[in-house]
C-alpha cells in the first residue's frame, strides 16, 4: 500500500486528511450529543422507568461486542464507503425520532430499535476510521494526525453534552436530534470529498471465507507481538477495574460517601475533559522530547497513581473536591498522551492487511471487560463498603497495568519502529 507523499511536513497541507479530520470531528460531536439526548428523551418524553432506562443503556453499548467482526469487514472492503454510509444511515435513523414524535408515534420500542442501530453503525465507523487513517497519512505524520483526531474527540466529549444541554433550553429533546442528524450528514459529505483513490484490499487466502479464522488471526497477532501484547493486557485490566468497576460506583462514592452536592458532580467530571484536551495538545511535544517507551510507561504511572487521590479524599468539602478534580485532570492529561502514543505505535507496526482487525481486537479488550467490572464492583461495595472497595479496585486496576508495561520490551523502546508494509 503506497502512502501519500512524505514531502508534506505537516498535515495542514494534507487536504485528504483534513477532510477525514473534519468528518471524524463532526461525527464524534454527533455521537456525544446523541448519547446525551437519547436518555433525556426516554425520561422526559416517554417516561421510561428505571428498568427501561437500563435497557436504553444496554442497547447503546451492546454493539461494542461486534468490534471484532467489524475489524474483519474493515480489512476486506474499502473503508471510505463504510465511513460515508454509516454517517448517512445515522442521519436517516436519527431523523426518524423527531418525525415519529411530531406524528405522535414515538414509543420506547421505536427508540430501542433506533439506538441499537445507531450504536451498531457508530462501532463500525470507529473501526473503519482508525484503520483508514494509515492509508491517508504518511508514517512520519502518524503522531501529529492522532493528536489532532484525539483533540477533537476530547473536545466533542467535553463540549457535546454541554451544547446539547444548552439547546434543550430552547428546543424540545426530539428536535435536538435534527441538529445532531445534520452533523452526521455533514461528516458524510466531508469524507466523500476525499480525493485519494482507495483500492479494495486483497483477500487473505487462508481467511477469506472463514470469519472466525480472520478474527483469530488479528487477536493472535496482538497477543504474540512483544510490543502490542503488554498494551493489550494493560488495556484489559484497566478496563475491568477502572472503566468498569471504579466508574460504576464513583458517583455513589462522591455523593453519598463524601457528601459532595450532586450539582457539583458534573463539575468534577469536567476536570477529566479539560485534562483530556490538554493531553491531546501536549502529546506531540512530549513524544518529540522523550522516548516512546518512557512516554508510555510514565504517562501510565502518573495517571494511574493519581487515581489513589479518590479513596484518599477526606477533610473539608473543598479539600475533597480538590483531590477529586486533581485526579480527573491528571488522569485526563496522561490518558490522552498515552492513547496518542499507543495508537501511533500500533498503526506504525501493524501490517496494512491487519489494521482493521488489530484495531478491533484492542478496542474489544479495552471495552468488553468493563460491564463485568461494573457488576463485580457493586457486589464488592455491598460486601465491604464503598471506600474499601475502591481501595481494592484502584490498587489492582492501577498497579497491574504499570507492572505489565514496566517489565516489557516497551519500557526500553527509544523511538518508533520502522513502519510495517508501507
Amino acid at each position: 500500500m503506497a502512502s501519500p507523499t512524505s514531502e508534506q511536513s505537516t498535515l495542514w497541507r494534507n487536504a485528504d486528511f483534513l477532510r477525514l479530520w473534519a468528518g471524524q470531528s463532526l461525527s464524534q460531536l454527533g455521537s456525544y450529543v446523541t448519547y446525551f439526548a437519547i436518555p433525556v428523551i426516554a425520561v422526559t418524553v416517554l417516561n421510561a422507568s428505571e428498568e427501561e432506562m437500563g435497557v436504553v443503556g444496554f442497547l447503546l453499548r451492546a454493539p461494542m461486542v461486534l468490534f471484532l467482526l467489524f475489524g474483519v469487514l474493515a480489512d476486506r472492503v474499502r473503508k471510505r464507503p463504510i465511513l460515508i454510509w454509516t454517517d448517512v444511515a445515522r442521519f436517516v435513523l436519527l431523523m426518524l425520532i423527531p418525525i415519529a414524535w411530531f406524528a405522535d408515534m414515538l414509543t420506547l420500542v421505536w427508540l430501542y430499535v433506533v439506538i441499537f442501530l445507531i450504536g451498531l453503525l457508530g462501532t463500525m465507523f470507529q473501526v473503519a476510521y482508525r484503520s483508514y487513517f494509515p492509508f491517508l497519512v504518511p508514517p512520519e505524520n502518524f503522531l501529529e494526525g492522532n493528536s489532532k483526531l484525539q483533540l477533537t474527540e476530547s473536545l466533542a466529549n467535553t463540549l457535546g453534552p454541554g451544547v446539547a444541554a444548552a439547546l434543550l433550553k430552547v428546543i424540545a429533546a426530539p428536535v435536538l436530534l435534527v441538529v445532531d442528524a445534520v452533523s452526521y450528514l455533514a461528516s458524510a459529505i466531508a469524507v466523500a470529498l476525499i480525493k485519494r483513490p482507495e483500492s479494495r484490499p486483497e483477500a487473505d487466502d487462508t481467511t477469506a471465507r472463514q470469519i472466525h479464522k480472520a478474527i483469530w488471526e488479528g487477536v493472535l497477532w496482538v497477543m504474540k507481538h512483544p510490543l502490542i501484547r503488554p498494551l493489550a493486557i494493560s488495556s484489559a485490566v484497566f478496563s475491568l477495574f477502572i472503566l468498569g468497576a471504579m466508574n460504576s460506583i464513583y458517583a455513589l462514592y462522591v455523593i453519598r460517601e463524601l457528601g459532595v452536592p450532586a450539582a457539583w458532580f458534573g463539575g468534577i467530571l469536567a476536570g477529566g475533559g479539560v485534562g483530556a484536551i490538554l493531553g491531546a495538545l501536549l502529546a506531540v511535544r512530549v513524544m518529540k522530547r522523550y522516548s516512546v517507551g518512557g512516554v508510555l510507561v510514565w504517562s501510565m504511572v502518573y495517571g494511574n497513581v493519581a487515581l489513589f487521590l479518590i479513596p484518599l479524599a477526606t477533610g473539608e468539602i473543598w479539600l475533597k473536591v480538590g483531590m477529586l478534580v486533581a485526579a480527573q485532570v491528571v488522569s485526563g492529561v496522561t490518558a490522552q498522551v498515552f492513547f496518542v502514543t499507543n495508537t501511533t505505535l500500533v498503526q506504525t507496526i501493524t501490517p496494512p492487511q491487519l489494521q482493521g482487525r488489530v484495531v478491533a481486537s484492542i478496542y474489544s479488550l479495552g471495552l468488553i471487560p468493563a460491564p463485568l467490572g461494573a457488576l463485580g464492583a457493586g457486589l464488592l461495595a455491598g460486601a465491604v463498603g464503598i471506600r474499601p472497595a475502591l481501595w481494592v479496585i484502584i490498587t489492582i486496576g492501577a498497579l497491574v497495568p504499570i507492572a505489565a508495561m514496566a517489565w516489557s520490551p516497551l519500557a526500553k523502546l527509544k523511538q518508533m519502529p520502522e513502519p510495517a508494509g508501507q
